[in-house]
């Protein structure tokens, strides 16, 4: 999952457009992964394939919060009131939801108030231990991660992350609803263009 292949947006409405796609591969994923069953015991073959389940979660959310990516929901919001060429008001309340709904702790490269001791250089991210764990097993950040194997730790650093998927969810009907109306059509100018989105954290 992911927009790199298709290559940076041409233009705002484009960007609502693979921003739909994502979100809507997202979802899709947490349905189809979703456990079932009774809660099993901490030591299972099942219990450590929930936990790697969650923390794929958490690695693609990170692709709707991130300031650089071209979906992320700071882009998004400013995609939705760029586009939002007949001032419907749906659309505009829709974007002032979803900008309320995001907060900088769901932004990369924020400290986590996590359980257990504070790291000793300041440097020990979610980030960190979540990338170093899951695609760079040999990078320097995951060996001086003082928590790296603390699961009870990175899980509670991922639920943070998780309350994003509240934002996403209403910026996904929002993108929907436009869609489906035709209420969206980008401006003109450049997609990197002034426009009022979220204020940066």
């Amino acid at each position: 999952m992911g927009e790199g292949k298709r290559g940076k947006p041409h233009n705002e409405l484009e960007r609502l457009q693979i921003f739909e796609q994502l979100a809507a591969e997202y979802f899709r994923m947490v349905e189809l992964f979703r456990p079932e069953g009774p809660p099993v015991r901490a030591d299972s073959l099942e219990a450590e394939r929930r936990q790697w389940v969650e923390l794929f979660r958490a690695a693609l959310l990170r692709k709707f919060i991130v300031r650089d990516e071209h979906v992320s929901l700071k882009l998004v919001v400013r995609a939705l009131r760029l586009c939002n060429y007949a001032a419907d008001r749906g659309l505009a309340e829709g974007a002032d939801a979803v900008a309320a709904l995001f907060t900088a702790e769901m932004v990369q490269g924020r400290q986590h108030d996590t359980p257990g001791p504070a790291p000793d250089d300041g440097r020990d991210t979610f980030e960190d231990v979540l990338y170093g764990r899951l695609l760079h097993g040999d990078a320097d950040r995951f060996h001086r991660s003082k928590w790296a194997k603390d699961y009870s730790r990175l899980r509670s650093a991922a639920a943070q992350r998780f309350d994003a998927e509240h934002a996403l969810s209403k910026a996904l009907d929002v993108v929907r609803y436009g869609l489906a109306n035709d209420l969206l059509r980008s401006p003109a100018g450049s997609i990197d263009g002034a426009g009022p989105g979220l204020p940066d954290p």
